[in-house]
């Protein structure tokens, strides 16, 4: 009988490890609209999840327009506006794309044979209701993307430096992944 509890006690302990483990690598993320005037509504959540492939990013987020949209991490966890080149830059807190490598150069998720930045993220797509969406980065761990923020452009991506940062345009909104 005492070997027989012993046994139920290991593995209620070890489920709970196996729980914790599973918890420990899952973030949740608020994404809120964002301006040069700062940081506004909530608009949706997106949740960042590590896996043997990488780390897979299911957005949920309402009131973008219709189309395509460049996604990036970017260096810094804050999406406050401001200043650059004397103007306020919605989200210009979060500073550059996340590239740890100093590569400079924006060739997307995948990257050509490996040179692109890892803030590079897969290019989104808004309906009329929104964006319902999972994608996945390869080239990124958790630990990468703790503490960073998640930025959505206004426009596409074209993962080319011209125009600058592949040309998704304005930041329109933003959300800090937390760290564990």
């Amino acid at each position: 009988m005492k070997a027989l509890v012993q046994v139920a006690l290991g593995a209620t302990a070890l489920t709970a490890l196996v729980a914790t483990f599973a918890v420990a690598q899952e973030r949740m993320v608020d994404i809120n609209k964002i301006s040069d005037a700062g940081v506004g509504e909530k608009i949706g959540t997106i949740r960042v999840t590590e896996a043997k492939n990488g780390t897979t990013f299911k957005i949920d987020v309402t009131g973008v327009a219709a189309g395509k949209h460049g996604f990036h991490l970017h260096e810094k966890g804050d999406c406050a506006a401001a200043t650059k080149d004397g103007k306020m830059e919605a989200g210009g807190a979060a500073g550059g794309h996340y590239d740890p490598a100093s590569t400079k150069s924006h060739k997307g998720p995948k990257g050509a044979s490996g040179t692109g930045h890892k803030g590079d993220l897969p290019v989104l797509t808004a309906n009329a209701k929104g964006i319902k969406q999972s994608v996945t980065a390869g080239k990124l761990k958790l630990a990468d993307v703790e503490g960073r923020a998640l930025v959505i452009h206004e426009g596409g991506d074209n993962y080319t430096d011209q125009p600058a940062n592949g040309g998704g345009g304005t930041r329109i909104a933003c959300g800090v992944i937390p760290k564990s």
